[in-house]
């Protein structure tokens, strides 16, 4: 038999865990949560799993293109990603050689995924109108600044003219083995016009909500693309890369990120071109983590704000992932892809603004 005495000391201590477990927010709501967990609750497409949400991708021939695409298809086959496997990802292009480029990519890094005819929109550039109907429907978009530009016949029964009609396609990043004569520079204002062009399009479409930027090595003066998106009034996320960018010429998916990157937020005001020495003497930045680092932000991100971001190497990069056969990354769109996640959410100032504005920092 229990004594009087003992059965109140019993239940004034379970009085005073149940209070301390309130206080220190140890159960919330009949489930237990840390401070970790709400600081990383995704505010982006992931916030509503069930919404799921359609996304293109400009110039998806390109190598960081036809990487973007393939981890969105595999999101979009996942459940809590936020992301629809319905008719997307889109990848945009001008011509069917970037169709064959990213089928490229997918088979050969994402186990033999690919995109069919569905998936994949033909656009004219230089017609607005053209564009808006190849975007209808969709929630966000992946662009990039200055693209890489090959000169290419236009595909039969799409836009052509004539025959003999030439295009200038669209890469984002670089296609491997692209002919780069008889083309625009990259400090040419075509590029610009590509890019409101394509922005102009989303607006009108009536259903665009963010795009994500990529600015691109060859992007000469950056303030050309955030005034154009200042215009446009659509929320975005511009991404700066301070480093050289590298491929992993083995790459698959299920090896994951090799870097869990450095993120700081740009604070308003002009923003300088990156200069070449600066790529050299910045630690190489894999393009397979911008990759993953553009669709992670798609789901951590809260979509009705703006934000530019300064993206370099971690001082601390992975070790190389190999699965074994008993490790499943199948239920995984990219392995490691929460250290991305907590990069994100704990971005700190940009270095390069810090003396600017006097502001003082720690990473």
């Amino acid at each position: 038999m229990v004594s009087s005495s003992s059965l109140f000391f019993f239940c004034a201590a379970a009085a005073a865990f149940s209070a301390d477990a309130f206080s220190l927010g140890g159960i919330e709501g009949g489930r237990r949560s840390t401070s970790l967990q709400m600081l990383n609750e995704p505010k982006g497409c992931a916030s509503k799993p069930f919404e799921k949400k359609k996304i293109c991708v400009f110039g998806a021939g390109g190598y960081l293109g036809s990487t973007v695409f393939g981890f969105l298809q595999r999101a979009g086959a996942l459940y809590g990603t936020g992301i629809s496997g319905q008719s997307s990802p889109r990848a945009i292009a001008a011509t069917s050689s970037s169709a064959e480029a990213l089928n490229k990519v997918l088979g050969s890094a994402f186990k033999l995924a690919y995109a069919g005819e569905d998936l994949v929109r033909l656009i004219d550039t230089s017609d607005v109108d053209h564009i808006i109907e190849r975007v209808k429907s969709y929630d966000a978009a992946v662009l990039g600044t200055v693209y890489q530009l090959e000169k290419r016949t236009v595909t039969l029964n799409t836009y052509e003219k004539s025959p003999n009609d030439r295009t200038y396609d669209f890469y984002l990043d670089e296609k491997y083995g692209a002919w780069e004569n008889d083309v625009p520079s990259d400090d040419s204002e075509y590029h610009a016009q590509i890019f409101t062009n394509a922005l102009q399009a989303l607006v009108e479409s009536g259903s665009m909500k963010h795009v994500v930027v990529v600015e691109t090595p060859r992007t000469c003066d950056p303030m050309v693309f955030i005034n154009i998106l200042e215009e446009a009034g659509i929320p975005y996320t511009y991404l700066r890369i301070k480093g050289k960018l590298i491929k992993d010429i083995s790459f698959s998916f299920d090896k994951g990120v090799k870097d869990s990157l450095a993120v700081s937020k740009f604070q308003p005001g002009f923003m300088y071109p990156i200069e070449a020495e600066v790529y050299e003497n910045e630690r190489p930045v894999y393009r397979e983590d911008v990759a993953a680092l553009v669709v992670q932000s798609l789901m951590s991100l809260d979509w009705s704000e703006s934000r530019i971001l300064e993206v370099a190497s971690s001082p601390n990069p992975l070790n190389n992932f190999v699965p074994t056969k008993k490790q499943r990354t199948d239920r995984d769109w990219c392995f490691n892809s929460a250290l991305l996640e907590n990069s994100l959410n704990s971005e700190t100032i940009s270095p390069a603004q810090i003396k600017e504005f006097g502001i003082s920092t720690q990473r």
